[in-house]
């Protein structure tokens, strides 16, 4: 094989990442990136997004996923919602056509419904504001009951709202209720999984180990 004599010493994660970029385009001269700095670029993104309220560091970190993973189908949405969470909706624009056609390759009837909404301009600026609130309420105020009044008006007007899903089911927990924390973590864990989310799929499921 070719990189038999590269100076770095294979590994069976780097013999891996190598496989794909041999099949689709090694032509191209990119450098694959290993599947964990794609985890970690995520984490970090959906740290900065949803907990620190720092879109323009998600979008940075989100951008470096698709740099070389193009196709990332967590990327693709997280990218979209931090665009418009920073208030530029033009540049989300393409993304959300691009998160629907991808949905619906996956027939992931939910997240294409969601990203047609985005593009349909369907309560995105009073979503975002309400989620803003939510998230003000739970981490900043420690304000559970708060943040859950703000959570389900998101999900009034947007049943399939990812991260609205995933606070609420957070807001519950935190004031105590587990039991209607529970179909909501379910939720959760089959929004992450159908969008290849890793990081939150296994705080679903860990979640769900935990309660009674």
């Amino acid at each position: 094989m070719l990189n038999r004599h590269r100076s770095r010493p294979p590994t069976r994660r780097l013999a891996l990442a190598f496989v794909v970029p041999l099949l689709v385009g090694v032509w191209l001269g990119c450098s694959p990136k290993p599947v964990d700095e794609d985890a970690a670029l995520m984490k970090a993104g959906l740290d900065a997004l949803q907990t620190r309220h720092d879109p323009e560091t998600a979008i940075a970190d989100f951008r470096k996923v698709l740099e070389h993973t193009p196709d990332h189908y967590g990327a693709t949405f997280q990218l979209a919602a931090a665009l418009e969470a920073a208030g530029r909706r033009d540049e989300a624009r393409p993304l959300w056509e691009k998160m629907v056609a991808m949905a619906e390759s996956h027939q992931d009837i939910e997240t294409a419904a969601t990203a047609r909404a985005h593009l349909a301009g369907e309560g995105s600026a009073g979503d975002g504001a309400t989620m803003q609130a939510g998230l003000a309420a739970l981490y900043k105020r420690h304000d559970p009951a708060e943040a859950i009044v703000q959570f389900r008006k998101v999900l009034e007007s947007n049943p399939t709202h990812y991260g609205a899903t995933f606070q609420l089911a957070s807001a519950l927990d935190a004031a105590g209720k587990p039991a209607e924390a529970r179909p909501l973590w379910e939720k959760v864990l089959q929004m992450a999984e159908a969008s290849k989310d890793i990081e939150t799929a296994d705080k679903a499921r860990a979640r769900l180990h935990s309660i009674p």
